[in-house]
């Protein structure tokens, strides 16, 4: 769907870092980068099925490159972007997709599993972003930071305390990295995604969970994995040039309002 919407030469000579890219939706970013003529390097703490995800994703004229590394430990964010940069000394677009979620009662919250969720979905998000920001101002051709939040960073959701403020954070750190490097010619959105049919969520979502949510959603069904690459390769395109700061929910109007079926 990518190549058939978009200039399959309109990222050639360019090259992409995509996390959390072994599975889902970050496969399929990566993949559209890859269609789209980019070099792209993908990371994931799932080394073994990131490098097999990678092969699958490499085209005749270049490879996809793979990073393994779990960013929920400090200090893997700043190995990732060395290495990245070791490999094609440059990264032109980041995206940010890489983080979890989990469900827990607040009187269950521990300090342990609040503090790896901060660091991969936040923390790694901040520092990488760091990275990128001081490698496009000094290479001087400006460049694109997708951060992969969610409707969790705009509104509650039951049992996801932790999770949502990762996700609210998300938010705020695009706006105001948005702020302070528009004159950098860095562009900083954030794309929100609602529930997307993925491998994970047919694992855990029962059938009756999952026809519950989809009643819930004003076009009748869940998102496809291709609903967020598409626009991630359209914030990262010419033609979004004068967009920053932005928050895009994929949510089939989920975030619209109240919806209260046929």
């Amino acid at each position: 769907m990518t190549a058939n919407t978009f200039d399959t030469t309109l990222f050639r000579g360019k090259v992409a870092l995509v996390t959390g890219a072994a599975g889902g939706i970050g496969a399929a970013i990566a993949g559209a980068f890859a269609d789209l003529g980019a070099h792209v390097i993908v990371q994931d703490i799932d080394a073994g099925r990131l490098s097999r995800r990678a092969s699958e994703l490499s085209r005749d004229d270049h490879k996809i490159t793979a990073i393994g590394g779990d960013l929920s430990i400090p200090g893997t964010a700043d190995t990732v972007f060395d290495r990245a940069l070791a490999t094609h000394d440059r990264v032109d677009f980041l995206v940010n997709n890489a983080g979890r979620s989990w469900g827990v009662a607040t009187d269950q919250i521990t300090a342990e599993r609040t503090d790896e969720l901060m660091e991969l979905n936040f923390n790694s998000v901040l520092w990488l972003s760091k990275r990128f920001i001081a490698h496009a101002r000094t290479h001087g051709e400006g460049g694109s930071i997708i951060q992969v939040s969610s409707t969790a960073g705009i509104t509650g959701f039951q049992r996801r305390a932790v999770y949502c403020a990762t996700k609210f954070g998300v938010i705020g750190l695009t706006k105001v990295l948005a702020l302070d490097h528009a004159r950098d010619n860095i562009r900083v959105n954030a794309i929100l995604p609602h529930v997307v049919e993925t491998d994970m969520f047919r694992t855990v979502a029962t059938p009756q969970d999952a026809a519950t949510w989809r009643a819930a959603i004003p076009m009748g069904r869940f998102a496809q994995v291709e609903d967020v690459a598409n626009l991630a390769i359209f914030l990262c395109s010419p033609a979004a040039s004068y967009l920053t700061g932005g928050l895009y929910p994929v949510d089939g109007g989920a975030m619209a309002g109240s919806f209260g079926g046929e």
